[in-house]
C-alpha cells in the first residue's frame, strides 16, 4: 500500500481511538491536518475493513446532518497469557488496548498447553465478550525461549521444554502467536507503560521465590546471540545470597519474603534486618549489571507495593556502596505488579501482529492504554 496512505489511515484512527466520542469529518480534518476529502477517502478505507462505524447524523447547526464516525474498537480483540507453574493469567483487550476480559487460573492435572486455551476461554467468559473475535495472542512462559518459538530450558515448567509451543498454541487457536520469556515481556511492559516509561534502557529486577533480571535497550528487549541476556541463574555455582536453595528464596524472620518486607515496613527490626543483608548480598551482582548496561532506571518488583521503600532504600543504598562512580540510576518500585507479565505478553502482540490485527500498516500498539488499568497493590 501508499505509504502516505497508510499515514492518513493511522492519523486519523489514532484520533478516533483517542476520542470517547463520534467525530464529524470536519472535526477529523481539523486534528489531523487532513483534507476534508483524504479524511472522506481514508474513513471510506476504514469502514470497509470494519475500524471505524458511522453514527446516526446528528444535526451541526443550520443544513444537512452531519455523519459521525467512531472506532469499532470492539469489533478485534488480542489476548495475552502468562503460563507458569502455579497456573495462568489471561487478559483480553479490545483494538483499543481497553481490558475487556482477564481472568486467573490455578494449576491442576491438566496444566500444560491446553491452560491456555482454557485461560483466554475463561477471561472471555468474565468479560462476557465473543473469543471468535481474537485476532492474535501473546504468550509468557519462564525459561530460555528459542527464537523459533521453542521452550529451551526452564526450571519451572520442565514438562514443556523442547516442544514446539508456537507451532501448537497457534495451531490450537487458529491465531498467530508471539511468544517471549515472562521477565523479559514484565520488563517491556513498565519500559512502555509502567515504572520504566519514559525511559529507553531499563534494568528490571524481580524479587520474588526468585531472583531474575531482563533488560530493555533502546526500547527492545535486550535478547543476546543465544537469547540468554539477563539469564544470570544460568552461571555454574552462582547463588544470589545464602539463603536461595536451587534458585528459591527461603527467609528466616518470616515465613515468606512478602512476609519479611510487610514486617519490614511495620518496624520489625529482626526483618528490617534480613533484608539489608539480603540488598547486600545480591548488591554486587547488581552493580555489575548496573556498570555494564548503564541503564537510565532500574524498576525493581518485589511483593506488596506499599511495602516497597523498605526494599528500594536499603538496596539502593547496599548498590551505591559496590559502585566508584557517583553516577547511577535511581532505583524505582514497579508500577504493574503481578500483572506486568501477562500486560507485557498482550502488548507484544499487539508490537508483533499489528498489521494482522489492524489491517493496516503501521498502526502503533496502545500500551499506554493496556497498562491503564492495573491493580498496583501487589505483585
Amino acid at each position: 500500500m501508499d505509504p502516505v496512505r497508510s499515514a492518513n489511515q493511522v492519523a486519523c484512527l489514532r484520533f478516533l481511538a483517542d476520542s470517547d466520542e463520534a467525530q464529524t469529518v470536519g472535526v477529523i480534518s481539523a486534528e489531523t491536518g487532513l483534507s476534508r476529502p483524504t479524511v472522506h477517502a481514508v474513513l471510506d478505507d476504514l469502514l470497509e475493513a470494519g475500524l471505524v462505524v458511522s453514527t446516526d447524523p446528528a444535526t451541526v447547526g443550520p443544513g444537512r446532518p452531519a455523519r459521525a464516525f467512531q472506532f469499532a474498537r470492539e469489533t478485534g480483540l488480542v489476548a495475552g497469557v502468562d503460563l507458569g507453574p502455579r497456573g495462568a493469567r489471561a487478559v483480553i483487550c479490545d483494538l483499543s488496548g481497553r481490558r475487556v476480559g482477564y481472568t486467573e487460573l490455578q494449576r491442576d492435572r491438566r496444566a500444560g498447553v491446553s491452560l491456555i486455551q482454557r485461560a483466554i476461554d475463561a477471561a472471555a467468559e468474565q468479560g462476557a465478550v465473543d473469543a471468535g473475535r481474537l485476532r492474535a495472542v501473546g504468550l509468557a512462559l519462564p525459561g530460555v525461549i528459542e527464537a523459533n518459538g521453542h521452550l529451551r530450558a526452564s526450571l519451572a515448567l520442565p514438562e514443556l521444554v523442547g516442544l514446539p509451543i508456537v507451532e501448537t498454541v497457534s495451531q490450537d487457536l487458529g491465531l498467530p502467536v508471539a511468544i517471549d520469556n515472562d521477565i523479559k515481556l514484565a520488563a517491556l511492559a513498565e519500559q512502555r507503560g509502567g515504572a520504566g516509561r519514559g525511559y529507553s534502557d531499563v534494568v528490571y529486577l524481580q524479587i520474588g521465590h526468585r531472583l531474575s533480571v531482563s533488560i530493555v535497550l533502546n526500547g527492545v528487549i535486550r535478547q543476546g546471540r543465544h537469547r540468554l541476556a539477563g539469564e544470570l541463574g544460568a552461571q555454574r555455582g552462582m547463588r544470589w545470597t545464602r539463603n536461595a536453595q536451587r534458585g528459591q528464596l527461603i527467609w528466616t524472620s518470616h515465613p515468606s519474603g512478602e512476609a519479611v518486607l510487610s514486617a519490614a515496613a511495620a518496624g520489625d527490626a529482626a526483618a528490617q534486618a534480613e533484608i539489608a543483608d539480603f540488598c547486600a548480598q545480591i548488591a554486587g551482582r547488581i552493580a555489575t549489571v548496573l556498570l555494564v548496561v548503564d541503564p537510565e532506571v532500574v524498576v525493581v518488583r518485589g511483593w506488596l507495593a506499599q511495602d516497597s521503600d523498605a526494599l528500594l532504600r536499603p538496596l539502593e543504598a547496599a548498590v551505591e556502596k559496590e559502585l566508584l562512580f557517583p553516577e547511577r540510576p535511581p532505583f524505582v518500585a514497579s508500577a504493574l505488579g503481578r500483572e506486568a507479565v501477562v500486560l507485557g505478553a498482550v502488548g507484544t502482540a499487539f508490537d508483533q501482529f499489528s498489521s494482522d490485527i489492524y489491517g493496516i500498516h503501521g498502526y502503533p500498539s496502545p500500551w499506554s492504554r493496556i497498562t491503564h488499568d492495573v491493580e498496583r497493590t501487589s505483585t
